[in-house]
């Protein structure tokens, strides 16, 4: 007999699949609103089926070597158009490849995007560099920046909100966790320069 959480997670699979159909007849329409208050909820419902497949220790994870620049610029033609404000990429000092699993961190920076966008006051800005010998994603926004509470603290330690942020934060840490290399595990970093600042730190 199929459980209530397996049934929640096809329905939200299935929900999904609606919610992408309504996205292009928005996007076909010219509807730039719709198609980004769509997709939002979409990734939404990505990380609740990632988090409930994490609960029951079905996260999986297949890392290969990937292209950071590649993975940004396309995050920044996926949501940029969506949006009156102003979301680029630094790639200058993006290393060619690294190895992670595409598809989870690709995740966790779209969480951290749709975030950032909501409390940006004109722009949001993604890089991808090494820094001390890690891969470091960052998302900044130049809006009011993180309440002092949230910093300093463990990201598993982030309280739970009705928007999902806290989902997400706990998330990201997960996806992180599973990025290890000699007994280092990747981790997420969370602070204040002129705006929040999301960093995913990747091992080498």
């Amino acid at each position: 007999m199929i459980d209530f959480g397996d049934l929640a997670a096809f329905t939200l699979h299935d929900v999904k699949n609606r919610l992408a159909v309504l996205a292009s007849r928005a996007e076909a329409k010219g509807d730039r609103d719709t198609v980004h208050a769509v997709l939002e909820v979409a990734a939404t419902l990505t990380r609740l089926l990632a988090w409930y497949k994490a609960e029951k220790g079905n996260l999986g994870i297949e890392i290969d070597a990937r292209t950071p620049a590649d993975l940004l610029t396309e995050l920044t033609r996926e949501v940029g158009p969506q949006n009156a404000l102003t979301v680029s990429a630094d790639l200058v000092d993006a290393p060619a490849i690294w190895f992670y699993d595409e598809a989870l961190v690709r995740m966790v920076l779209l969480n951290a995007l749709y975030n950032a966008l909501r409390h940006a006051r004109q722009r949001v800005l993604m890089a991808a560099c090494v820094r001390t010998g890690w891969l470091e994603f960052s998302v900044r926004d130049d809006g009011p920046g993180y309440p002092a509470a949230m910093l300093g603290q463990p990201v598993a330690m982030q309280p739970l909100s009705r928007e999902g942020t806290g989902l997400g934060l706990h998330l990201a840490g997960r996806v992180a966790a599973l990025h290890s290399n000699a007994g280092e595990h990747g981790y997420v970093e969370l602070g204040n320069d002129e705006g929040a600042v999301f960093r995913l730190m990747l091992p080498p």
